[in-house]
């Protein structure tokens, strides 16, 4: 196989040292190395300028410049060139500092000859190659930074632009519910209260027909009027940042228990369960959720029956804890429970008020794992009709009405939901078919509320 031969440019002006190198070398590798010898720089700089040259054997003492300033200067003249400098032995200090400057190795006359040159020649046109692409590779990745920073400020650029845009159109959309608060409202108002007027003017007119559309009008205008309040207050929950702090869960249960008429014996039966502890929470919002939860617990049940409500609640995230209903006792481990609907990217606004969402780490019929943060999970339980296998997944978005028959908007679930998640909790059910359905809320517990590691219940 023919190996094209370095071309190597050997400045020396000493003609013994220039024949005693060029025969060890010719012995050593026969063919391997083709030389051009000068005797001066100004001779070695006009073939540099003229020809191309693999390597640089450079004399430190020249008859037109010596020292330091010939490595420099040959530095200079060729930085793509590989260089070898050749010094005597009183000047060894003089080729050390040489190759601190850049220059690749030096050799000391008389003791370098022979395969030892060969060898130091091969290794500096390698380490030139390798600082060469060194450099490449240097500069390349300047140039990608220098790119990304110019990518980065055209991105930050944008995201300035988009959100401005973004908080244009969030104030927008804030008139635009006070808009549907006022103006659609309004006329639904008139709506009502022009058909109750004729409706009171038909009582005498002997039109059971007239009055059932009557009727029919005012049911949809308030229907139409409870969907926007609903819809609004979804939309101010959601652009809403909730600061939490311990709430007294019992108390505000059983606050608005007493409160709501429709919530009072005998026409219903509501049961607190044992104790109910402290969570960190939103007082306004879980006023919300429970209100809304209570209200469909006694609202989908089957006709002539009368609706019975269980609340009790539990601790989780300890390896003690049990999952317990306390009249059923014990879930079997092959119910089955509904997966949780978990955190959302909207409880980011929420992070310096609360830690990371509850992660559940059950194991049914068992316990938790004890890296798990202790945290409450209140459970509604009704007599009600019961929700489908296949609608428990869906039954949190918005306007998920699965029986019709039943008044509602489809969009108190949404609300609990929402709000509970930007509580940094979660929510999930369980429920078959005619036996009823149990909701469940997972929120942090708070210090000191409840004997850990137990249920709360009687």
């Amino acid at each position: 196989m023919n190996v094209t031969p370095v071309r190597v440019l050997l400045v020396e002006d000493s003609p013994s040292d220039v024949v005693l190198l060029q025969e060890s070398l010719a012995e050593t590798r026969p063919g391997e190395f083709h030389f051009t010898h000068v005797e001066s720089w100004a001779d070695a700089a006009q073939c540099l300028r003229q020809q191309q040259f693999d390597v640089l054997l450079l004399d430190l003492s020249l008859p037109d410049i010596t020292g330091r300033e010939t490595f420099v200067r040959a530095r200079a003249e060729a930085p793509h060139i590989p260089i070898v400098v050749l010094t005597g032995e009183a000047n060894e200090d003089l080729g050390l500092e040489a190759v601190r400057h850049g220059i690749q190795d030096y050799l000391i006359k008389g003791q370098a000859y022979g395969r030892q040159t060969a060898r130091a020649i091969r290794y500096a046109i390698e380490r030139k190659q390798v600082e060469d692409a060194l450099k490449r590779t240097e500069e390349a990745l300047r140039e990608r930074e220098r790119q990304l920073r110019q990518w980065n400020t055209e991105l930050e650029r944008r995201v300035a632009e988009r959100t401005a845009t973004l908080a244009e159109t969030i104030s927008d959309l804030e008139d635009f519910s006070h808009s549907i608060t006022h103006d659609l409202r309004a006329p639904l108002r008139a709506i009502r209260s022009f058909a109750q007027i004729l409706g009171e003017e038909c009582l005498s007119c002997g039109r059971p027909k007239a009055q059932e559309h009557i009727q029919r009008i005012t049911s949809a205008a308030g229907r139409m009027d409870k969907l926007i309040q609903d819809v609004l207050q979804y939309s101010r929950l959601a652009r809403s940042e909730l600061r939490l702090g311990p709430v007294d869960v019992e108390a505000l249960m059983r606050g608005i228990i007493e409160t709501y008429p429709s919530f009072q014996p005998p026409q219903v039966e509501i049961q607190i369960e044992g104790s109910l502890p402290r969570v960190l929470g939103n007082e306004a919002a879980l006023t919300q959720c429970f209100s809304n939860l209570l209200g469909n617990a006694i609202k989908f049940v089957a006709p002539g029956t009368r609706p019975q409500v269980r609340v009790w609640a539990e601790t989780t995230g300890s390896p003690k804890s049990e999952v317990r209903n306390p009249k059923e006792g014990r879930r079997p481990k092959s119910e089955p429970e509904s997966e949780a609907l978990g955190a959302t990217p909207d409880q980011s606004a929420v992070t310096h008020h609360v830690s990371a969402a509850i992660h559940s780490s059950t194991a049914e019929g068992g316990g938790f794992t004890s890296h798990a943060p202790p945290s409450v999970r209140l459970w509604f339980a009704d007599n009600g009709i019961g929700i489908p296998k296949d609608a428990q997944q869906r039954i949190f978005n918005m306007f998920q009405r699965l029986d019709k028959s039943y008044d509602g908007t489809g969009v108190g679930l949404t609300v609990v939901r929402k709000a509970v998640e930007k509580m940094g909790g979660k929510v999930g059910l369980e429920s078959d078919v005619g036996h009823g359905s149990r909701f469940w809320l997972e929120l942090r517990a708070v210090a000191g509320s409840g004997n850990k590691g137990e249920a709360l219940k009687g």
